[in-house]
């Protein structure tokens, strides 16, 4: 899975838990909740259409995801 190569390139253990950002509702939302993250949905004002796998947050632009992240996480 490339969640997990991608945390063993950045030295993380996705056990631990942590975030999957972006606007891509496969790869990034389906992918990132399969991988167990917490998911932000960057949605450029358009509107989630699936049933399953909801992101956790939704965001309109990275800079709101930016700001959710650090008041969330930080």
């Amino acid at each position: 899975m490339i969640f997990q190569k991608a945390a063993v390139a950045c030295g993380a253990d996705l056990a631990l838990g942590g975030w999957m950002v972006g606007d891509g509702v496969d790869t990034d939302i389906r992918g990132g909740r399969a991988a167990g993250l917490h998911t932000i949905w960057i949605s450029g004002g358009r509107p989630w259409t699936s049933d399953d796998a909801r992101p956790d947050h939704v965001t309109t632009d990275v800079g709101q995801a930016i700001d959710l992240l650090l008041t969330t996480v930080g």
